[in-house]
């Protein structure tokens, strides 16, 4: 396993992109299904006059692997990062919806989470046994995640003005654990914790508080990509929940603004359109949303 995760970094940025574990190329072309049989597309890609012994066997028809009742079962694919996105709630919204929040309710975009994303835009799953996708173990308790986040005094009193937990009676590192547990475990950052908290910080840092948005108005779920759109140049996906008082009335519950993965030269990774404009509750363009304050 230790293996099969060092040669899965190594063809993280393929082209074409790795889109699951093993990603085999031969000549910048996908063997996809077929990368047990690699040797047979690399004797066809040689063009010199001395053929090796195993493409002599291909060319006779014979495998120069071993018999495939003797075949290893090989570990399902470990899902592949394929980009991130910055999940923002509208704590108005949410509070009339799904939480019992605490008081008081600001009118501001705070911190829900920092998504894995897999290329087809579905959650990559956590760390377990299933999914063993980094080693070691990447799992940490409330203490411990704490510890790291203290070390970065100035992320410390960053967290609970812009990641705060607003269910009342959990507490903000209970938040922060689950998120990390959840989104955390298997993502670019699975040995750095304090780099995923430090990356959603200073991302949540380059948006602005309402997002081009205004407190006390009505949006179609276009308009309100639109608006966004305007603000940073990249469309965003628009969730929606329901009031529970009133279960007639969509409410903008959640923005994500979507990310590329990180690189060497680009830390917290270029913002990209989000694939799917709208989600939840949301099931058109054209359905009219409230932006409550």
């Amino acid at each position: 396993m230790q293996l099969l995760l060092q040669h899965a970094n190594e063809t993280a940025h393929l082209k074409p992109p790795q889109e699951y574990v093993p990603w085999v190329v031969v000549n910048n072309q996908p063997l996809r299904q077929d990368l047990e049989n690699f040797g047979k597309y690399v004797c066809e890609a040689y063009k010199g006059d001395h053929k090796p012994a195993a493409c002599k066997a291909q060319s006779s028809g014979l495998s120069p692997t071993i018999h495939a009742s003797f075949a290893v079962p090989q570990p399902p694919p470990i899902p592949v990062v394929g980009f991130y996105k910055l999940a923002v709630q509208w704590p108005p919204s949410v509070c009339k919806s799904t939480l019992n929040c605490k008081k008081p309710i600001q009118p501001e975009f705070k911190i829900h989470g920092i998504w894995a994303q897999d290329a087809h835009d579905r959650p990559v799953p956590q760390y377990g046994p299933r999914n063993p996708c980094t080693h070691p173990n990447p799992n940490l308790d409330k203490k411990k995640l704490e510890g790291w986040l203290r070390r970065d005094p100035v992320l410390w009193v960053d967290l609970p003005r812009l990641w705060p937990n607003l269910i009342l009676g959990k507490s903000d590192i209970s938040f922060w654990h689950d998120e990390w547990t959840k989104h955390g475990t298997c993502s670019d950052f699975a040995q750095r914790p304090l780099s995923y908290f430090q990356s959603a910080i200073q991302l949540k840092k380059k948006l602005s508080r309402v997002m081009g948005l205004t407190p006390d108005s009505i949006y179609t779920v276009q308009q309100a990509v639109n608006a966004v759109f305007q603000l940073i140049h990249a469309y965003p996906q628009i969730s929606c929940n329901r009031n529970r008082t009133n279960n007639r009335q969509l409410l903008l519950s959640e923005m994500y603004i979507c990310y590329e993965r990180p690189t060497s030269s680009n830390l917290l990774g270029t913002l990209k359109n989000c694939s799917h404009l709208y989600h939840g509750q949301c099931n058109s363009l054209s359905d009219i949303i409230s932006f409550p304050r």
